[in-house]
C-alpha cells in the first residue's frame, strides 16, 4: 500500500516499546520484527507476511523453560521445538490459494491476519483510551506473571496475547473453504439440471470430542487455575470449548456458563442446520489444543495457558461468535465494550476494517473491485479509515453498511470520543462500466453457435488485416516488420494453431457477455426490434477495455508470460499490461473485433438489440418524466447515471422475485398479473428506494435540498421515512403501473 499514517502509527508503537528477551538477555528481536514489518509494508505479499509469523513465533514460541537465558543456550540448541502453529498458517495459506476459484467468495485471509495485526499495534499505539482499558484488564485479572519492565506493566503484554489473536484468528479458515467448495459444486450440479433445486450441505465429525480435546501430559495442568475459579472444577479443562465458556462468563457477567457451554457443545450441530460455518470457532480451537500441548510440555507454569492464551483465543472465538450468537436469543447482550474484552473488541474492530489489499480467490470475489490503498487518522478524539478504490465500485452502502454493523457490535465510543468515520473515495473514472460488468448475468451462445462464431471473427481478422495492407499499399506506405509478419501469416482457421483457436472461441463465446454489459443482446433477424449497427464510442471503449482484460486471462492461463519483447516460442509477450499501458496501435486490435460484433452478426443471420429489461428502463424513465419537470431525456443523462439506472432495472427484477415474481418476455408461458396489492407496492417501494439511496451515496452523492446532477445532489437521499408523501407515492406508483411499463415492451410478470 502507498505511504500513510499506518506506518507512522506503527513506529510510534515500536517506539514505545521493550522487549523482555531485548532488555534482560541482550537479544534484538524488537529489531527483528519491525525490519519484518517495514519489509512488509513496503511489498505486501505473501513471502513478507510469512517472515513475520516466523518472526512472531521465534520470539514467542512456547519451549523450555528459560529458553533466552543464555546460560542455557548450549541446551537449548539441541531441543527440537514444534512450530505446530506455524505448519498450520502454511495449511491454511495453501488451502486458500489452490482452491478459491471453487468457491464463490473468498478473499484473502493470510496477508489480511498480518494487516489486521498491524492495525491493531496502530489503534493501540494512538489512543490511551484503549491502552487503558487493556491494562485495567490485565492488572484486574488474578494472573502474575504478565511482562513487566523493571517491575511496570510492559506494551509487550499486548503484543503478546494480540499476536496471538491477530495472526491465527483466522487459521481454521481452511475448514470453511472445504464446507464452501462442497456446497458450491452441488448446488452448481444441481442447479444446471433445474434452478427449482435449493441442497445445502454441512461439515460433520464423526467425533467432534476428539477434535475439542488439548492432549493430556499433566492431570494437574488446570489446579491452579482452579484454586483461582473453584466453579471450573466442574468444567473439562482438557476441553477448549469449556474453558473459552468460563472465560466468557467471566467476562461477561450476566451470562451464565452452563448455557455457554451448552450452546458451543451443539455449534457444529447448529451450524449444520443453519447452513453456515464458523471459521473463528475452529480456529480458537486449534489455537488452544496447540499451545495446550506445548506449555504442558514445555513450560512448568501453567498459568502461561490459562490467561493470556485463552484470552488471545476467546477473543479469536469471539470475533464472529460475539455478534452471531451472544448478541441473539437468549443471550442478548448489548454493544461490547473494550474492558469486558479489549483483544475481542479489537480483533472485531480490526478484522472489519481491514480491506485494502485482499487478493480474491473466490469466484465472485474476483469480479469484485477492492480497495487499493488506506488512508487513517487514529486519536483519541476518533478514528477516520478512508479506503480508496482506483477502479469500480465496492457496492451498495459500503460505508454505511460498515459503520452500521460496527456500531452495533461495538461501543465505539467508549474510546473514540467522537466515534468512527468510514469513507470509500471511489475514482470514477470506470465505476460505470464496472457496476454492469459484476452483473452481467448473459447466458451462453448455444454450443452449435459457438465454432460458427469462431471461423467468422478469424475470417474478418484476415479481411481486416488484408484490407490495411491493400491501403498501405496504395498509400505508397511501407508497411513495418511486425505488420509484414502479422500479414505473411494470416491463413485459414482450419491452420490455426490450437491456442489461436481457442483464442477465438473465448472471444466468441464472450459476446453474449460483452453485450449485456452494454443492454444488448443477440437476437434472431425476424425479431421486431430494431437492430443496433453500432455502438457508442463509450460502448467501444468500455468494451474493448473488457476484451483485453479478458485476452489477458486467455494469455496468463495459457503459460504466456510478460517480456519486453515478443516470443512466440517461449510464450513471452508485451501486451499483458494494463490497458492505458498499450499503444494506440495495440489498443486498436482489440477495438475493431468490438465494432464488428454488429456486422458479425449480421453475417450469421442474426442481429444486436436492446435487451428487453434494458428497454424497460427507458420506459421507466419516460415514466418518471412524466412526473418531475426538472428531469432530463434518458440519452442526455451522464453516462454513470444511466448505468445505475441499469442496475436498479436489475435490482427491481430481484426484489420481485422475493415475493414470487418473475419478469419475462411476452411469449414465455405463465398468465401475466395485472397489478399488486397495496402491501406489496408498499414493501417494493421501500425496497427500491434503498437499493437507489445506496447506490447513490456508492457513487458520491449526497444530500442537499437541490438537486444537481454536477454537483451529484439530491433532495431524496435520506430515509424512506423521511421522504415526502409525493415522492413516497411516485415511488409506488412505479409499481402501481410497472405490469403496464413491462407490456410496453414486450415484457410481463408472472407469478413463480
Amino acid at each position: 500500500m502507498s505511504e500513510s499514517n499506518l506506518r507512522q502509527y506503527i513506529n510510534e508503537f515500536f517506539d514505545e516499546l521493550v522487549l523482555y528477551d531485548d532488555y534482560h538477555n541482550n537479544h534484538y528481536y524488537k529489531m527483528l520484527l519491525k525490519a519484518g514489518i517495514d519489509v512488509f509494508l513496503d511489498n505486501e505479499n505473501s513471502y513478507n507476511a510469512y517472515e513475520i509469523y516466523r518472526t512472531f513465533f521465534m520470539i514467542y514460541q512456547i519451549s523450555t523453560e528459560n529458553k533466552s537465558d543464555e546460560s542455557n543456550s548450549e541446551k537449548i540448541s539441541l531441543v527440537g521445538e514444534p512450530n505446530t502453529l506455524l505448519d498450520l498458517v502454511k495449511i491454511m495459506k495453501k488451502y486458500e490459494e489452490n482452491t478459491g476459484d471453487l468457491i464463490e467468495k473468498q478473499r484473502d485471509h493470510f496477508i489480511h491476519s498480518v494487516n489486521v495485526f498491524l492495525l491493531g499495534l496502530a489503534i493501540y499505539s494512538q489512543n490511551k483510551s484503549y491502552r487503558d482499558k487493556f491494562k485495567d484488564y490485565i492488572l484486574k485479572s488474578p494472573y502474575e506473571k504478565f511482562y513487566k519492565i523493571d517491575g511496570e506493566f510492559s506494551h509487550e503484554e499486548f503484543l503478546y496475547r494480540w499476536g496471538v489473536a491477530a495472526l491465527f484468528h483466522d487459521i481454521g479458515y481452511p475448514v470453511e473453504i472445504i464446507g464452501k467448495q462442497l456446497k458450491k459444486f452441488l448446488n452448481d450440479g444441481i442447479k444446471s439440471i433445474s434452478s427449482s433445486y435449493d441442497a445445502d450441505t454441512a461439515i460433520d465429525f464423526k467425533d467432534f470430542n476428539e477434535f475439542n480435546t488439548i492432549v493430556k501430559i499433566e492431570p494437574d495442568f488446570a489446579d491452579s487455575y482452579t484454586s483461582v475459579y473453584p466453579e471450573a472444577k466442574f468444567l473439562n479443562l482438557f476441553k477448549p470449548t469449556d474453558i473459552m465458556a468460563h472465560k466468557i462468563a467471566t467476562d461477561f457477567k450476566s451470562v451464565d456458563v452452563n448455557d455457554v457451554v451448552k450452546h458451543l457443545d451443539s455449534f457444529v450441530d447448529i451450524m449444520g442446520e443453519s447452513g453456515f460455518i464458523d471459521h473463528g470457532f475452529f480456529s480458537s480451537i486449534l489455537v488452544m489444543n496447540s499451545y495446550g500441548y506445548l506449555i504442558q510440555k514445555y513450560a512448568k507454569n501453567h498459568d502461561f495457558f490459562f490467561y493470556p492464551i485463552v484470552d488471545s483465543a476467546t477473543a479469536i472465538l469471539l470475533h464472529n461468535y460475539y455478534r452471531n450468537v451472544l448478541q441473539k436469543s437468549p443471550f442478548e447482550l448489548k454493544s461490547l465494550h473494550p474492558s469486558q474484552s479489549p483483544l475481542a473488541f479489537l480483533l472485531i474492530l480490526c478484522d472489519e476494517l481491514q480491506e485494502w489489499n485482499r487478493q480474491p480467490f473466490g469466484v465472485k470475489d474476483k469480479k469484485r473491485s477492492h480497495v487499493n490503498e488506506l488512508l487513517l487518522d487514529i486519536d483519541d478524539r476518533g478514528m477516520d479509515v478512508e479506503y480508496i478504490v482506483k477502479e469500480g465500485s465496492m457496492g451498495l452502502g459500503f460505508s454505511e453498511d460498515k459503520e452500521e454493523l460496527l456500531k452495533n457490535v461495538l461501543s465505539l465510543r467508549s474510546i473514540f470520543k467522537f466515534g468512527l468515520r468510514i469513507i470509500t473515495d471511489v475514482e470514477q473514472d470506470n465505476i460505470l462500466k464496472e457496476i454492469v460488468h459484476e452483473e452481467s448475468q448473459a447466458p451462453d451462445i448455444l454450443i452449435r453457435n459457438v465454432e460458427r462464431i469462431a471461423v467468422q471473427i478469424h475470417r474478418q481478422y484476415v479481411e481486416t488485416t488484408q484490407k490495411q495492407h491493400d491501403e498501405m499499399i496504395a498509400n505508397g506506405e511501407e508497411p513495418d516488420e511486425g505488420f509484414m509478419k502479422k500479414y505473411n501469416g494470416l491463413c485459414s482457421f482450419e491452420e490455426l494453431t490450437p491456442q489461436l483457436k481457442i483464442a477465438n472461441i473465448r472471444q466468441a463465446r464472450s459476446i453474449p457477455g460483452k453485450l449485456d454489459i452494454i443492454g444488448c443482446e443477440i437476437a434472431l433477424a425476424e425479431d421486431e426490434r430494431e437492430a443496433i449497427l453500432e455502438f457508442s464510442e463509450d460502448e467501444v471503449l468500455d468494451l474493448a477495455i473488457y476484451e483485453h482484460k479478458e485476452w489477458c486471462d486467455e494469455k496468463i492461463g495459457t503459460g504466456w508470460t510478460f517480456g519486453e519483447n515478443k516470443d512466440l516460442n517461449n510464450l513471452v509477450t508485451p501486451y499483458l499490461v494494463p490497458w492505458d499501458d498499450l499503444t494506440p496501435d495495440i489498443q486498436q486490435y482489440d477495438i475493431d473485433p468490438v465494432k464488428n460484433i454488429p456486422h458479425l452478426m449480421e453475417s450469421l443471420g442474426l442481429k444486436v438489440v436492446r435487451t428487453k429489461k434494458r428497454l424497460l428502463t427507458f420506459e421507466m424513465h419516460k415514466f418518471y418524466m412524466e412526473s418531475h419537470e426538472d428531469s432530463q431525456q434518458f440519452d442526455d443523462l451522464p453516462d454513470y447515471i444511466k448505468y445505475s439506472n441499469y442496475k436498479q432495472t436489475d435490482f427491481l427484477v430481484k426484489i420481485l422475485s422475493e415475493l414470487g415474481y418473475d419478469v419475462v418476455d411476452v411469449e414465455s408461458t405463465g398468465k401475466p398479473i395485472s397489478g399488486f396489492d397495496e402491501d406489496s407496492i408498499d414493501y417494493l417501494a421501500q425496497r427500491e428506494h434503498n437499493a437507489w439511496y445506496k447506490l447513490k451515496v456508492n457513487l458520491g452523492w449526497k444530500y442537499d435540498s437541490v438537486k444537481d446532477y454536477d454537483a451529484k445532489t439530491n433532495p431524496n437521499l435520506v430515509d424512506w421515512t423521511l421522504l415526502d408523501y409525493e415522492t413516497q407515492e411516485y415511488n409506488k406508483n412505479t409499481f402501481r403501473n410497472l405490469p403496464k411499463l413491462c407490456e410496453n415492451v414486450g415484457l410481463k410478470i408472472v407469478k413463480i
